[in-house]
Order: C-alpha cells, then structure tokens, then sequence
C-alpha cells in the first residue's frame, strides 16, 4: 500500500487535489486466471501472490478454488473461493457469456457490490488518511473500489511550468510517462512449487 500527501478536499490551482489510487497498483484477480482454475480437470486450488516490484515483498496472496456448494444451495451455483492468508474468505460468483463471433465464450466475475459482471476485481479500496492510501477489501470491481486508470484524466501527461519546457512542448509535443502495467499475481497449483519462497 502506498502513501501520498495527507488528503484534502480542495483544489489548488485549478487543479483538483484529492484523493487517487490507481488500479494498476492494486493486486488483480483476473476472470482469465480463474477460468485456468476451473478449466483445470484435478481440480485443485491455486495459489496466486502479489509481490512488490520494488523489493519482491509479497503484498497480498490468496487461495483460489471451486466452491462446491452444500445441499442448501442451488445446484447450479457458480462460485469460487478466494481465502487469505489470516483465514478470511469470500465466496465468488463468476458467469460465462458469448462472445459476439463465433462459439466462443468468456468468463466474467461478479462483483458484490453493484452485481455487474466484470473482466476483473480488485482486492484492496481507495481509502485511508493520504491521498494515495489502498487498504484491503472484499474482492470487488474499479468503480466500486474508487480507483482510477493511471492515463485517466490526462495524469500521464508530463506538465512543466518554466518558459523553456514549454518551448520543447511546442516543438516536439506533449511528454507523457509510460502507462504501468497492471498488476497480476504469480500463480502456482503447490505452495512446494520451486519458484515459491516465503
């Protein structure tokens, strides 16, 4: 989780300052990913970690299975279960749906909050004292989390005030820093896997 200016609900310059947290630094669950767990015939749970990119700490790691439901439920439930490391847990529903050509289908995830099927959910929210704070939360999609895409709003976009860097602007255009890659888990089918160390 990360930490920025001490949140204010004011603009300053015409511009806004406030609260943002970009969901490409959030840790990912990917309906992609849980496709590979249910598609997989041994139907075994999968083990997903999100590591640091700066110092390779993990961040957040997570188990991910079928759920079979018990008799009280539908038979035709759909779900999955992603259970953390402190033993919480939350019960998933996924649906699959045709892609406009062909026979194909894709799998989306269901978010809790606002029941819309979703390409991906996030496991932490927008919240905290700073203005870049992210705690943990029940895996739910962008918009309910409060996040933003990094290139949302023009943030990407490299602003200079001196004379001479609008100059450059001028001439050779808008400097804009590279977009960040999302940020997706490790997955492995054994905690034993070599390439897994706590």
């Amino acid at each position: 989780m990360t930490r920025g200016k001490t949140y204010a609900l004011r603009r300053r310059g015409g511009r806004f300052f406030g609260r943002r947290v970009n969901c490409e630094y959030v840790p990912q669950l990917p309906a992609a990913l849980v496709r590979r767990v249910l598609d997989d015939p041994r139907k075994i749970p999968y083990l997903l970690i999100w590591r640091s990119s700066r110092d390779g700490e993990i961040k957040e790691a997570v188990r991910v299975m079928r759920f079979t439901p018990p008799p009280q439920h539908p038979p035709d439930s759909e779900l999955i279960e992603v259970k953390r490391t402190d033993g919480s847990r939350v019960l998933l529903r996924y649906a699959w749906r045709r892609l406009p050509r062909g026979r194909g289908r894709v799998l989306l995830l269901m978010c809790w909050r606002c029941a819309r099927l979703r390409r991906t959910l996030y496991g932490w929210e927008a919240a905290g004292q700073y203005t870049h704070s992210a705690r943990t939360s029940d895996w739910q999609c962008r918009r309910c989390a409060g996040l933003h895409y990094a290139s949302e709003g023009g943030a990407l976009v490299l602003r200079s005030r001196g004379s001479w860097f609008r100059a450059l602007e001028m001439r050779y255009g808008t400097t804009r820093s590279e977009r960040p890659e999302p940020w997706y888990p490790a997955f492995f089918t054994s905690p034993h896997h070599e390439n897994f160390a706590v």
